[in-house]
Parts: C-alpha cells; structure tokens; sequence
C-alpha cells in the first residue's frame, strides 16, 4: 500500500502548512469541492476564469480533512480549526509534483499511452487482460490531461499496474506527462492531423507524441508500424529504449493475420487463433499493443484471449445501437479524423439497409479545416450514401464537395448546430435504416444520438 501525508506534500512540493497537522494522511483527492467525500483531499486549482481555492469552505462542509489552496487574504477558518489547510504558490503543479513523488514509490509497472486517436480503446483492451493476472489501476473515462492523469496515480493503493492515457493539444505537454508517469513501457497508437492547428504539422505532432519518452530512462517504446510517421522512428529514440513495432499491413514485430472483417472481426496474432472483437477491423490496432504489453508482463495466452474476447466497444466509439423497426445507430460520435471517417465509413458498408450519414466538424486543424473537410467531402462520395447531413461551421465544404462530386442535391442538408438537426433527422428515419453519426466531441452529436433514441419509437 502507497500512502503519502501532508509531511510529504510540505517536503516534494511547494506547499507551507497554514494550520493543522502533519501526520494527517492524503487520501483521495479532488478538484471539485462539491464532489469532496468525508476524509479527502482538496486542490483549489486556478482555472482560466476561477481560482478554485475559493471553493474551501465547501470542500471542508463535504467533509474534506485536508484543503491545498493557493494564497488568499480573506480565509475565514474560525469553523475549520480541526482540519488542515496547505497554501501554494501554484496549486496544480503541487498537485502534479505530489503524484510524481507517489509515482516515485510505486514499485509496479507503469504503462503510457498516447496517440491521435486509439487511446481508451488500447487502455481498456489492455486493463482487460491484464486484470486477469493483476491489480490495475487505470485512467478513469479519458482524465488524461496535465489534472487527469496526476489525479490518476493519486487513487493508487494496493495495485500492481498502472495503465495511463495522456493526451496532449499543445508541445510540452506529454512531456510534462511522462516526467510525472515515469512510464516503463509506452506505446503511441498513431499520428494523424489532430492537434495540427496548435502544432503546424505532422512532424511536430509526432515529436510532441514522442515526448511520453522523455520520463523513461529505459524500457520498451511500442509503435504503429502501418502508420506513415511512425515507420520510420530514427535517431529521435534513445538508445536505451527498445522499440518493438506492430502492424498488420507492413513487416512488423508482431502482426495480426487471417483477418476476417464484418459486424464482428476475427484474427490471428503469433499462436493465439480466432481472437474476436465486435467492431472495425482497425480496433485491431488497439489490440496488437495490448497484446505486446501483456506478453511481455508473463500473461498467459489463454488468459490473453480471454481477456481480448470479452471486451466490448466503447461508448461513442462505433458503438452499435439497436432501435425499433430495426433501425441501426453507428454512434462514432466521440472523436474525428479525416482518417478515422474513412475507418467508420468502411465499417458502415457491413450493414444493410438505407444508410444515412451525419457528419460533424472535425476541430482543431486550424488553417488545414477547409481542405480536410473537403477532402471528406469527396470521400463521402465514394461510398453508398443515401442521404448526408452536415453539422458545425466547416462542414458545410463536406456538403459542397460531396455534391460536386455527385451526391443528389436533394439528399444533403446543412446545419449550423446539432439541435437544429434533431427534426429533419428524425424525420428522415424509417425502418431498416442505418445511421453512421459521427465528428469531434465539441460538435455535441452524443446528444443527437441521445435525442433519435428518446424519439425513434
């Protein structure tokens, strides 16, 4: 069991005791005063718009035994004398350093993963197995970032393994990261054009990815080998660092064969057969470096499979909704790529029935959004479409392009929101129909999706 105390806090970060005791153990902590339980931890942590600290007494009345907070002139603890107040200068790298010291005491694995797009699935593919021989701890939904993931080794106990996203939108960010995770093994699911509007191009989106190096002194460095900025890793790794490549597509360490796609995908890796997911073809990608990791780990093959088989898809990620009149929702709302359109449209084609496509705006490709979303529109093109709705401010060039290149005028419309798409979808569905829905989460098409199920009797 890893335990920290105030004591620690005072002597790993920079923090002075206000009042209160030192012994007092750091249990689980919070950054939302109203989700404070009795005996947790409180970090009042300035945001962009609010310093949380302001928030104390309410942590305290929720029971909070201890509260970090930064340096405030009005702190009234007339009514709080028995608990314990820590004051910062900089309240969330207190909290940072804090789990960097518990990393520090952490005598299990750590595995970090980072990439474009992938991330949770390959995080939960991978809990999955490994829970069938280990305590694991892993990051809950996708509390990846500079708070997320500090928040994560903070909930350690009694666990063997830490599996730990981090996600990034800005250079330095993984690197902050991996410095706190000290990750023994990563892996990078792929590059694609995510992030390109904060970071210019691929090339700097690759070298911020392979920042979740900079925390390892050694180890292992797992890479998608089918994916065009990852095949050719060079001078960049250090050399105390092994890179074992996966792929299905280029010679790779370890590759996926016997692959057969549909609703359900089947696949061979190395002497393990008739592995299954329920889902896209490309999940595969999920799987390999899941499989890397829990081999090199001592997991046995059958507990391997096992682990692989009984995996369900994400929420939001291709996720298969069932209605009445058998109407078929692909809800892939979560995320989007000019890549991972292409994945879903391909999938799509494994259904039968009317199909129908809404889109929404890609984010984050800055001045390349015009000519992604175009380059969507003629992809749209390509596939069997019935009829195409568009949602967000860019892509109303996915409607433009995909009618130019022959999509029936009458069968796309635009939108500028999802809300005001709720009537004309719904609308248009009829029995046996199947919806692909899917853009970047700030597009909010997960309540689309929640509105056609609350309405599709």
């Amino acid at each position: 069991m890893v335990r920290i105390t105030v004591r620690d806090v005072l002597e790993k970060c920079d923090a002075k005791l206000l009042i209160g005791s030192e012994d007092e153990e750091i249990n689980q902590v919070f950054i939302d005063s109203k989700k404070v339980i009795p005996g947790g931890c409180f970090f009042g942590i300035k945001g962009n718009h609010v310093d949380g600290s302001i928030y104390y007494k309410e942590a305290f009345l929720n029971g909070a035994s201890v509260c970090v907070l930064s340096k405030m002139y009005d702190l009234d603890l007339s009514k709080f004398n028995d608990k314990t107040v820590l004051i910062s200068n900089d309240v969330k790298k207190c909290l940072q350093d804090l789990a960097k010291y518990k990393r520090s005491l952490f005598k299990g694995t750590v595995i970090g993963i980072t990439g474009s797009v992938g991330k949770t699935s390959t995080k939960n593919i991978l809990s999955n197995i490994l829970s069938k021989n280990f305590k694991v701890l892993k990051t809950n939904g996708n509390e990846n970032s500079q708070v997320g993931l500090p928040l994560t080794i903070l909930r350690l106990k009694d666990e063997d393994v830490m599996v730990l996203e981090m996600g990034m939108s800005r250079k330095e960010e993984i690197h902050n990261l991996s410095l706190i995770a000290q990750p023994d093994i990563a892996i990078i699911t792929n590059v694609f054009d995510s992030h390109i509007a904060n970071l210019g191009t691929k090339e700097n989106i690759l070298k911020a990815k392979l920042e979740i190096i900079d925390g390892m002194k050694n180890g292992t460095l797992i890479v998608n080998n089918d994916n065009d900025m990852l095949s050719n890793l060079n001078e960049e790794i250090n050399p105390l660092i092994n890179v074992v490549t996966f792929g299905i597509k280029n010679k790779s360490n370890v590759m996926a064969n016997n692959i057969t796609t549909g609703i359900e995908t089947t696949f061979d890796i190395d002497d393990i057969n008739e592995l299954k997911i329920k889902g896209s073809k490309n999940l595969i990608y999920n799987v390999l470096p899941a499989y890397i990791v829990s081999k090199l780990l001592g997991v046995s093959r059958g507990m391997i499979k096992k682990g692989i088989n009984e995996c369900h898809g994400e929420k939001h990620r291709l996720e298969i909704i069932n209605l009445n009149n058998n109407v078929t929702i692909i809800d892939d709302a979560y995320n989007a790529s000019y890549d991972s359109v292409l994945v879903a449209l391909e999938y799509m084609k494994n259904f039968s029935g009317r199909k129908i496509l809404v889109l929404g705006d890609i984010l984050e490709l800055g001045k390349e959004s015009k000519k992604i979303h175009r380059k969507i529109g003629k992809l749209v093109s390509l596939f069997n479409i019935d009829y195409l709705i568009t949602i967000g401010k860019y892509s109303k060039y996915i409607k433009k392009e995909a009618q130019k290149n022959g999509i029936k005028r009458r069968n796309v419309k635009y939108f500028k929101n999802e809300v005001k798409s709720r009537r004309y979808v719904k609308s248009l569905i009829k029995k046996n129909d199947v919806l692909l829905i899917k853009g970047s989460n700030g597009i909010n098409l997960i309540n689309l999706v929640k509105y056609i199920k609350s309405n599709i009797k």
